[in-house]
């Protein structure tokens, strides 16, 4: 794979659509806490995927499985037994309550193929000083950004920018 990627955009469209996703995924975890807590495994730690948003289950704590869970080999957790009618709802709650996924961004998209080679990327994403970076570990396609919205920015000058936000955060944190 090729060096990272990086797009800038300080389109009004673009950081609205994030901030407000920010503001669901905050809303969203004490909802699927309560549900956990409802469900009878509340308390342990919520796994999803971090692509779909799916919740695939929680931590196992101790040896004693709840009633209508059962324990994933596959995936280390505890996910709902679906062979049984209680499991079954238990998993229909739970394909309800997926993260909302802040790569959902006008003019980029969340996913896509590397332009060179046969590789599926996700980007990264990260704010600072009032725009929007989106990152890919690869070149991506030209064609699938709306170079009215993105900006593709030389590594240089993202670096300043990291480095110039760690800085200010650094001098915020110590006084």
């Amino acid at each position: 794979m090729g060096d990272l990627n990086v797009y800038r955009s300080t389109h009004p469209d673009v950081l609205a659509t994030w901030h407000a996703t920010l503001a669901a995924i905050e809303a969203w975890r004490p909802k699927v806490e309560t549900l956990m807590e409802e469900l009878g495994v509340g308390g342990r730690k919520i796994l999803y995927d971090r692509i779909s948003g799916q919740v695939h289950g929680v931590s196992r704590d101790g040896d004693t499985i709840p009633a209508h869970w059962r324990y994933d080999q596959r995936k280390h957790c505890l996910v709902p037994r679906r062979s049984t009618k209680q499991g079954k709802a238990i998993g229909a709650h739970l394909d309800t309550m997926r993260r909302p996924d802040p790569r959902n961004l006008k003019g980029m998209p969340a996913t896509t193929f590397a332009a060179d080679e046969p590789a599926l990327l996700t980007c990264g994403l990260e704010e600072m000083d009032g725009a929007l970076y989106v990152i890919w570990s690869a070149p991506i396609r030209e064609a699938e950004i709306d170079p009215e919205v993105w900006e593709r920015i030389k590594l240089s000058e993202y670096y300043g920018v990291v480095e110039a936000h760690e800085a200010a955060k650094a001098v915020s944190t110590d006084g």
